[in-house]
């Protein structure tokens, strides 16, 4: 810079020195001028000077002479005037157009410079800029760097006209020959080149960028799904599975609904999985942690898909279930009502009222025998649960133990109910055979009673031999009757 300022002050001093020296080479051509002009004057003052009118003797040839000098005189004057004003005329648009060229040159320097200087504070904020390593902590931050490039890159290329026109005036500075060619040559070298080089840093901060931005696109989309995978556990991890029926088949409904919605997002998940897998090959940027996520979320959707599984299984399960205590609850419903029908002590007053109390119990074992099958199906079924490893065993053994004994309970009930019906019928029967007995004793008292005792003895033979088998007869009734007697008694 000391070189450049001392080799500036030396032009200039340069250019003053050949300007002084102009004025002086003008100054000595006017003195010389001055001095032959001075000597022709001082020769024809001498001529005016001289006396020689008062000799009157050839006055008329001195008095033309004289006038002839005179015209001379004048006439030189007018031709050394104008000869001097052509050639002041003729140097002063010299000069003077000289001059403007110099100006218009200085100018367009001046303007070089100017721009040369305002493209290098320009260059110098840019290259700031683009030198920065700030790529962004998150999406929002990424792309509103992105953003500010964009205004730096049509800042670039806005100025491109400026480099341009810099250029023009670099080229007609060279060629005029008035200035420093080497210093401008040089900046202008410069700018160019800072110029490209800011191209090139503002192309390769745009790459980083962009791939920063798809870094952490990739996150946000990583997160969105592990965020959706967190959701969806929760679902799926849900104890619920079903307190009746028609509650189950709701949940059944909904996991088939998320197990199609697992599906459907499957893509998603894969597009992700390969998007990583791409940023790592075209980037260094964020490999371990790009690495780390892709392992946790391939965890994650395979530990969703299990549980999903693992719910929808156990869901089938209480399907079954629910449906196997649809069942159970059925025949125990039934096993309650026929229990409280067995419960009632009427056992019929008559022999006819017995008879189809009789007939209901029979059809009561007619279906209760086809329930004791079905409740022996139930039975089987829920061993077979249990077995295949239902996650309601213990429910399921509970009721069917429960099942067993009320069944047990019912079969119990109605034998007894069936004997006290046998026995009311043997005990009405009896009756029955008892007052008919007794009408036949009452009606034979009043023969035995008779005053006839026969009168002859073919006769007397005649009524020994009735009563002998009347009596016969009442023992064998007598001997009936308390058999029966006993053996109800023993019932």
């Amino acid at each position: 810079e000391q070189v450049l300022n001392r080799w500036r002050h030396l032009k200039d001093a340069l250019i003053e020195k050949r300007s002084k020296l102009g004025e002086s080479q003008t100054l000595q051509q006017f003195s010389r001028d001055a001095d032959e002009v001075e000597n022709w004057i001082a020769e024809k003052l001498q001529m005016a000077m001289d006396e020689s009118y008062k000799d009157p003797a050839n006055i008329q040839s001195k008095h033309q002479k004289h006038q002839g000098m005179w015209h001379s005189i004048v006439w030189v004057m007018i031709v050394q005037r104008l000869t001097s004003i052509a050639e002041q005329w003729t140097h002063l648009s010299q000069k003077t157009t000289e001059k403007s060229l110099k100006l218009k040159e200085a100018n367009k320097q001046r303007t070089f410079n100017a721009a040369v200087k305002d493209i290098d504070f320009w260059l110098g904020e840019v290259e700031g800029l683009l030198k920065s390593e700030d790529s962004g902590k998150d999406l929002a931050s990424v792309q509103n760097l992105i953003k500010k490039h964009q205004l730096v890159e049509a800042d670039i290329q806005a100025h491109e006209d400026r480099i341009r026109d810099m250029n023009g005036l670099a080229d007609s500075l060279i060629e005029s020959g008035q200035f420093d060619t080497a210093t401008i040559q040089e900046k202008r070298s410069s700018i160019n080149e800072r110029y490209e080089r800011v191209k090139t840093l503002a192309t390769y901060r745009r790459t980083r960028l962009n791939e920063a931005n798809t870094l952490h696109q990739f996150f946000r989309d990583i997160a969105d799904e592990e965020s959706w995978i967190k959701e969806k556990k929760l679902l799926v991890n849900s104890d619920d599975y079903g307190r009746d029926l028609t509650g189950v088949q709701n949940l059944r409904k909904k996991h088939k609904r998320l197990e199609a919605e697992l599906q459907s997002h499957e893509p998603s998940i894969q597009a992700v999985q390969d998007a990583g897998q791409q940023l790592m090959v075209e980037s260094n940027l964020g490999v371990p942690e790009i690495e780390q996520r892709l392992q946790a979320l391939e965890q994650n959707w395979h530990d969703l898909k299990r549980m999903a599984q693992l719910r929808g299984n156990k869901l089938e399960e209480s399907l079954v279930f629910q449906q196997f205590l649809a069942k159970v609850e059925e025949e125990e419903a039934w096993i309650s009502e026929k229990h409280q029908l067995l419960s009632i002590e009427d056992y019929g007053d008559t022999m006819a009222a017995v008879q189809g109390l009789l007939k209901k119990h029979d059809a009561f074992e007619a279906d209760f025998a086809v329930h004791r099958e079905r409740c022996a199906d139930i039975i089987n079924a829920g061993q077979q649960l249990v077995q295949e490893g239902n996650h309601h065993s213990d429910g399921i053994q509970q009721r069917l133990q429960q099942l067993s004994t009320r069944l047990d309970a019912l079969d119990g009930s109605a034998r007894r109910r069936k004997g006290k019906l046998l026995d009311n019928s043997a005990y009405l029967q009896f009756m029955w055979k008892a007052d008919v007995v007794e009408s036949w004793i009452a009606d034979k008292e009043v023969q035995v009673r008779s005053d006839d005792y026969g009168r002859d003895l073919s006769s007397v033979s005649t009524l020994l031999t009735i009563v002998a088998h009347r009596q016969h007869r009442l023992n064998a009734i007598l001997i009936g009757r308390q058999f029966r007697l006993k053996c109800y008694s023993h019932t």
